[in-house]
């Protein structure tokens, strides 16, 4: 099948939807539409190296995550201040969607992700957000299925001991109400 306008625009149609939300949990809203841009760009000049079929769209992560983690780099410490100053932002008005994410467990969820190394987040995120198998996100990141399988693993463990860690620390603490104490009966004996 030749790689002209046609191809590349079916490719586009096919992808542009999954691509653009990668690039939007990543790196947000803001600087989504540039990175999504600047992935087809290079598709478009390396649309000889696509692969055909179901390989299609990890190749696509692959470069996604090669455009985002560059794109994150090249904006340095700006960025992450200002990533780390987005906790402090304005809650916006209770609706479903906040509603959800307001949930104490989501939010913790969502903490213990962001404590993960790099590449423990990125294989999680590949499998239960972008919904890749554990071979797709192989060939996404470019290592063995079995390589890819031991992170998952070990990263669902570092998950788990996070997630615990965290909500241990939010766990509300009861604390002794002093104001009135329960005292034993006057008159000292039994009655």
């Amino acid at each position: 099948m030749p790689r002209d306008d046609a191809w590349f625009e079916r490719f586009y149609e096919r992808h542009h939807r999954r691509i653009a939300a990668y690039c939007v949990r990543r790196i947000g809203r803001d600087d989504a539409a540039d990175a999504t841009a600047e992935v087809f760009a290079v598709a478009w000049r390396r649309s000889g190296d696509v692969p055909e079929g179901d390989r299609e769209l990890p190749w696509l992560y692959g470069v996604a995550r090669r455009v985002v983690s560059h794109q994150y780099r090249s904006t340095g410490r700006a960025r992450r201040l200002a990533l780390r100053a987005g906790s402090l932002r304005t809650v916006p008005p209770p609706g479903p969607a906040t509603e959800t994410l307001a949930h104490a467990d989501h939010q913790l969820v969502r903490d213990a992700v962001m404590r993960l190394g790099e590449a423990d987040r990125e294989a999680l995120l590949l499998s239960a957000w972008e919904g890749l198998t554990h071979a797709e996100i192989a060939d996404t990141i470019g290592c063995s299925r079995a390589a890819v399988d031991k992170r998952i693993a070990r990263a669902k463990v570092r998950l788990a001991r996070q997630y615990e860690a965290l909500s241990t620390m939010h766990t509300p603490t009861r604390t002794l109400d002093t104001r009135s104490p329960v005292r034993a009966p006057r008159g000292g004996g039994d009655r």
